[in-house]
């Protein structure tokens, strides 16, 4: 089996991975799309925690090839997506259903072999069904709409809030969606790639800014009477959380979703946002979504064929962390034909 294999930082290889034999309660999935996220480039640089070696990958669709006992839920031929992220049940946190801040967490692809592979090898409680008929490439985003669906509700978008989304790319995009089934009155998205915008626009943006234009802060506040009720921050970097702080009115709300690298840190006026009364949240992982995120995108709810995807296999997707990525691709997925 061929796989990509994150052998130290900055270091991947094609290898040819033997499978190990099925234990109790795992299935074995032929892998047929998987996302390339933000995070595998900060796992890639060593600016994210990952155990070493690795297959990466975590946001991943295919088949069920073979089960092992164990597993009463799952057939040969049922196609999948998988969630990644292993919760062990027993710890403090676990026992009192906040699992994704469980002590003993396992990655997929971080901390486990992931879906960057021909085949992978799955714990059953990991694996979700999805209609024949679906696409596999349009599966392998439920693992980040379900990390939004936590942000989403987090935040708490009440109707005819306004909503400012910092960032076009795939998260942002899918929380566009979400705030507007949320029923947000406006949403304006902040992005500074065209192909983004109009792609926003179309998904259900009411406007859409580049965050260096001048009277940034004019317009938006023109548009929503002194500041956004609600900033979600999908960016990752400390200019995008002070601009979120500074773009909301009082009694304001901020989500900090964007993945940062390690050691970023943000200075902001305390007494602005005493004033202000600002709420600031965090996001962390997918606890209890992913089911709703497969139904959301199953019944199309969540539109991503709008998305600009680019297919790789694996050779091309080795050669995507050393050279970079492309601002207009959306989303880019390693396919096994």
């Amino acid at each position: 089996m061929h796989a990509l294999q994150l052998r130290a930082h900055k270091h991947l290889e094609i290898i040819d991975y033997p499978l190990t034999k099925l234990k109790n309660g795992e299935v074995l999935v032929q892998v047929k799309a998987a996302g390339i996220c933000g995070t595998d480039f900060h796992l890639f640089d060593g600016s994210a925690k990952v155990d070493l070696p690795v297959i990466i990958g975590h946001e991943f669709s295919g088949i069920v090839i073979d089960k092992n006992f164990g597993v009463d839920f799952f057939e040969n031929d049922d196609h999948v997506v998988v969630d990644p992220n292993i919760y062990c049940g027993k710890c403090f946190y676990c026992r009192n259903g906040k699992v994704n801040y469980c002590e003993n967490l396992k990655a997929l692809g971080v901390n486990i072999n992931g879906g960057l592979a021909e085949y992978t090898i799955v714990p059953s409680s990991q694996v979700y069904r999805l209609p024949t008929s679906f696409s596999l490439n349009k599966a392998a985003y439920t693992e980040p709409l379900s990390c939004c669906l936590r942000g989403m509700d987090i935040i708490k978008i009440k109707h005819g809030e306004t909503v400012v989304v910092l960032g076009g790319g795939t998260i942002g995009l899918l929380m566009v969606q979400l705030a507007q089934i949320a029923g947000a009155s406006e949403i304006i998205l902040l992005e500074p790639v065209d192909n983004k915008q109009k792609i926003g626009l179309t998904l259900g943006a009411d406007y859409a800014f580049n965050p260096e234009q001048k009277k940034l802060f004019e317009n938006i506040s023109d548009l929503t009477y002194g500041g956004a009720d609600v900033v979600v921050e999908c960016v990752g970097n400390s200019a995008a959380v002070n601009l979120a702080f500074n773009l909301t009115k009082r009694g304001g709300r901020v989500l900090i979703f964007g993945l940062s690298p390690k050691n970023t840190t943000v200075e902001f006026n305390l007494q602005e946002a005493f004033y202000k009364e600002l709420s600031i949240s965090t996001s962390l992982l997918n606890p209890f979504t992913f089911q709703r995120a497969v139904d959301l995108l199953v019944s199309e709810k969540i539109d991503v064929e709008k998305f600009s995807t680019k297919e790789l296999d694996l050779s091309d997707t080795k050669n995507l962390f050393y050279s970079g990525r492309d601002n207009n691709v959306i989303k880019y997925q390693f396919v096994n034909h």
